[in-house]
């Protein structure tokens, strides 16, 4: 900024002012700066220029025009808060100096003074207003840049959150809560899904048996088209019988839409109305971290389904390649070395070459299988792709109704069926695959049978972490999982998911 103060050489002290005011200025443009050196960059020019005024004598002050630009300055950069915060520091400072140079029977035009001020202030309403309708009439920002924003929002949030943004985690947390106000033997937390099911995410104790809630009937229905918690005598599943039992079911609301259901069962009698509002309230809360959790979960899958197709190109282009390179080199080293024995040698490691860069193709494919409503096309790609290069005899029985499934259920049962040919592919050595998929009327079952060595005493190994992944996968879905022995040998994986209409039972081809 350049500010002209007339003849500088008779006060030294308007030279270090001078400096102030570009000192100021030059750290006001610095692009990344916190909002509190923002304000104190301002206040700073504002009080450099209004001392620089105050110094000046009255017939040789070219810059009192000056005394505009701070206001102007902070009306652009915050608004009507640094307009005024700007003109208070002119006006005190002035207003001191001022009072200070009439006590020295210097005159002073103070008339002036006051007209800059007024003028100063009023162009800073106009920069304000003008700051404001720029923001309104700027082109929108690119897809990506508001996706940044957000997920940087998101990231900040999360780090913050006491209880996380895990479903499971935050329902289970809920139902603690809950037995604070509605103590229960029973409870379990269900949501809806897109195709209208209601899955359950949370169950106390959580080995207990599920309700299997019904949208159409019950006291179930009931709470979910009234809006509000409902509460009868007997047993969820049972008749109003005595008044040894008392079950009840909560909504989960978000505003005006319910996303979910609470149901709660003791031994006794009816809770208390008091008790059944306070739960509401508690309810309204948990709908909102629940509801939350599932838009990261939708985000979280986009990034995973990004991650994917990201490590797919990397083993592709890295590893892949290179160990191809060396089954290459050993070839080479195979056909030109005259030792009978380390040409023997050298084909074991060349085997072994071979099988590697086969699990890495496979690898490369299970990472790039997408799957939209339906996974039929993508599952019969998989096994068929699996079975060539495992040398498996593949049959395979697909029956998909037009129905179809929701896209984030069909993407874990696709997850679920790569990893039970997977674990088939890796350690049955098994010489057929069977494969059952069907989906009737939003339920679907998935059987997956080898004739290899099977599971150890009938049971699958604990420890087993692909297990624990399906399993996993099964229950955020609400499908149950079962691993047994195939009869004379080999290994069965079922999956049963239920949905409006009944599971289906094994036709004859299913059995293995």
């Amino acid at each position: 900024m350049a500010v002209v103060t007339g003849d500088l050489d008779t006060s030294v002290g308007q030279v270090g002012l001078v400096a102030a005011v570009a000192v100021a200025a030059q750290i006001g443009t610095t692009p990344a700066r916190p909002l509190a050196l923002r304000y104190s960059v301002l206040l700073a020019e504002a009080a450099a220029i209004s001392l620089i005024v105050i110094a000046s004598a009255p017939g040789d002050r070219p810059s009192i025009a000056y005394l505009a630009v701070p206001p102007i300055l902070g009306a652009f950069a915050l608004g009507v808060t640094g307009l005024g915060a700007t003109v208070t520091v002119q006006v005190l400072v002035l207003s001191v100096g001022t009072v200070l140079r009439l006590s020295d029977n210097l005159p002073i035009g103070v008339l002036d003074l006051i007209v800059v001020l007024a003028l100063a202030a009023a162009l800073g309403l106009g920069a304000a207003l003008t700051a404001h309708l720029r923001e309104r009439i700027a082109p929108e920002s690119s897809d990506y840049d508001l996706a940044r924003q957000l997920l940087m929002s998101l990231r900040d949030i999360a780090r913050q959150l006491p209880g996380g943004l895990e479903e499971s985690a935050l329902a289970q947390a809920a139902l603690v809560r809950f037995s604070s106000v509605l103590p229960h033997d029973r409870a379990e937390v269900v949501v809806r899904s897109d195709s209208g099911r209601l899955l359950p995410i949370a169950r106390s104790p959580e080995e207990a048996t599920g309700w299997s809630p019904s949208l159409t009937s019950g006291l179930w229905a009931q709470a979910w088209e009234s809006g509000v918690a409902v509460q009868r005598l007997g047993l969820m599943n049972g008749p109003e019988i005595g008044t040894s039992h008392a079950c009840a079911v909560i909504p989960l609301r978000l505003k005006d839409e319910r996303i979910g259901l609470v149901g709660l069962e003791r031994s006794g009698g009816l809770w208390p109305v008091e008790d059944l509002t306070i739960a509401q309230s508690m309810a309204d809360e948990a709908a909102l971290r629940l509801d939350t959790a599932r838009l990261f979960d939708e985000v979280r899958d986009l990034a995973t389904l990004e991650e994917r197709r990201r490590l797919a190109r990397e083993i592709h282009d890295g590893i892949a390649q290179e160990v191809a390179g060396l089954g290459f080199l050993v070839d080479d080293a195979m056909h030109s070395h005259p030792d009978d024995a380390v040409r023997s040698d050298l084909q074991r490691i060349r085997d072994e070459l071979t099988r590697i860069v086969t699990e890495l193709r496979l690898s490369i494919f299970d990472l790039r299988t997408e799957v939209g409503a339906g996974i039929g096309e993508a599952l019969s790609g998989h096994v068929r792709t699996v079975g060539a290069e495992a040398g498996l005899t593949v049959h395979l029985v697909l029956d998909e109704d037009p129905t179809r499934l929701p896209p984030g259920v069909a993407q874990e049962i696709l997850r679920i069926a790569q990893e039970a040919v997977a674990n088939t592919r890796r350690h049955a050595q098994a010489r057929t695959l069977w494969v059952t998929y069907r989906v009737t009327e939003g339920s679907a079952f998935l059987r997956i049978a080898d004739d290899g060595r099977g599971i150890q005493d009938g049971r699958a190994r604990a420890d087993s972490f692909g297990l624990h992944i399906m399993r996993e996968r099964a229950t955020r879905i609400g499908a149950s999982l079962t691993v047994k022995r195939r009869s004379p040998q080999g290994t069965v994986v079922e999956l049963s998911l239920q949905g409006a209409g009944p599971i289906p039972t094994p036709h004859r081809e299913d059995s293995v």
